[in-house]
């Protein structure tokens, strides 16, 4: 079987996990690991689960009801097999690979979620820059340059320092700072190189106080606006690792993040959908630096799922096939009514204080083990490894390179940072080189 190409090459389906009939088909775009808890909630809402990826190794493939193969980067191979199965609605979270192809198939049937606009300017940063500034939303100063002379004649313009970003990337990749010219003209070659574009993006580097934003569109309104604080890890640029809420600016800054989320939504045609943003705050005021028509990685959806005391899972399945989510964040986590998430239990609430940590190897190698404390503190929400020994890891460079998840929640952000530091001090992830030695 060849993993390229893009049509339905196969489906198999498991008759012996139907409970009676489905109420609907919904397309879960990507079958790793982090596609599991999306799976599971379509499964939970009466949902079939068709989980679309190509061949694989993939977790997510024994968890749905059935399997579609196709090439999830290609829009017309997922709108085929969408068309074929008549869906009710498609989504995915936690990746970017599908979102091109999840705005297509809303488009082209007519379904509840993003459109191919924004879908296609979540993947290129020079698209969605454009929009945003035709729109009105805050964002930094920015010039697309294809070569060296370009770029000194941007530079003319803004102000160091600077970022040159590669416009087709995503998770910190082809991304570099630079505090002069020279600096500026060797991170265009590694961004273009690291890019399928022959052009890349230089904007001004905003030094301010860089954070998140996990939303949710319905209908043509915000369900919820969630600012994240960031932990960041050093880099070139830094790029966020973890995060916790509450952030320290949530309340001052309410009105001001849904102003600007509502201004991405409007500029990128974003509805029925999750939203993940990347902020910078500075000077009093608010930048988006970009965002996507996805629920975040780096534990996000968890975190959302803490802080309202809802399945954010299920909240993602309800909003692809064009319900009113917006109730569900309006019930309180203390509520008898509210039926809790898979993984928080009753002794967990209400505490709404979090932080999460993506955990990675020290240095590069095979796993040979992995080493965790003995006992947990209770406040552990989540201690999860998506790597064994004999995998292959290294150091984190970007998201791609995460060993497994830590998330603590509890009542208070401070209770949550103390039980952090111990546990992380507890786990190890040994590796030797590939050649044994």
């Amino acid at each position: 079987m060849n993993p390229e190409q893009s049509f339905v090459l196969e489906e198999v389906f498991r008759a012996e996990e139907v409970m009676g009939e489905f109420v609907g088909k919904i397309m879960i775009l990507g079958a790793s690991y982090s596609q599991i808890p999306l799976i599971r909630a379509a499964k939970r809402l009466g949902y079939e689960a068709l989980a679309v990826s190509i061949p694989g190794n993939y977790a997510g493939f024994a968890e749905a009801d059935r399997i579609i193969y196709a090439d999830i980067s290609d829009p017309e191979a997922v709108l085929r097999a969408a068309e074929e199965e008549r869906i009710d609605g498609i989504t995915t979270c936690c990746m970017d690979v599908g979102i091109r192809a999840q705005g297509y198939v809303c488009e082209k049937l007519g379904l509840p979620g993003p459109g191919i606009f924004g879908t296609e300017a979540s993947c290129d940063k020079s698209v969605e820059k454009a929009a945003y500034v035709r729109c009105g939303v805050n964002t930094a100063a920015y010039a697309l340059v294809s070569d060296e002379n370009e770029l000194k004649e941007a530079l003319k313009r803004l102000h160091f320092p600077v970022i040159l970003k590669a416009v087709d990337l995503m998770g910190s990749r082809g991304i570099f700072r630079a505090d002069s010219e020279e600096e500026a003209c060797i991170c265009l070659r590694r961004s273009l190189d690291a890019s399928r574009k022959t052009f890349c993006i230089v904007e001004e580097f905003l030094e301010g106080q860089m954070f998140g934003v996990e939303a949710m569109i319905s209908r043509g309104k915000p369900a919820f606006c969630l600012p994240l604080g960031n932990v960041m890890r050093k880099g070139n640029p830094t790029f966020p690792i973890g995060h916790y809420v509450p952030w320290e600016r949530a309340d001052e800054l309410s009105d001001a993040v849904e102003e600007q989320v509502m201004g991405v939504a409007k500029a990128l045609g974003f509805d029925n959908c999750g939203m993940d943003l990347d902020c910078m705050y500075l000077d009093g005021k608010i930048y988006v630096i970009e965002a996507t028509a996805r629920a975040g990685a780096t534990c996000i959806t968890d975190t959302v799922s803490i802080r309202y005391g809802i399945d954010y899972y299920e909240a993602l399945i309800r909003a692809a096939v064009g319900e009113d989510t917006c109730a569900m964040f309006r019930k309180t986590a203390e509520s008898s009514e509210t039926e809790l998430p898979v993984g928080i239990s009753s002794a967990m609430l209400p505490r709404r204080a979090s932080i999460t940590r993506l955990l990675s190897a020290e240095r590069e190698g095979i796993v040979t083990g992995i080493h965790i404390p003995d006992s947990l503190p209770e406040e552990v929400y989540d201690l999860s490894f998506n790597v064994k020994p004999g995998d292959q890891v290294r150091p984190m460079a970007n998201g791609a390179d995460r060993a497994g998840q830590l998330i603590v929640c509890s009542d208070s952000l401070a209770r949550c940072g103390e039980v952090m530091d111990r546990v992380l001090s507890g786990i190890r992830i040994e590796t030797e080189d590939s050649d044994g030695l």
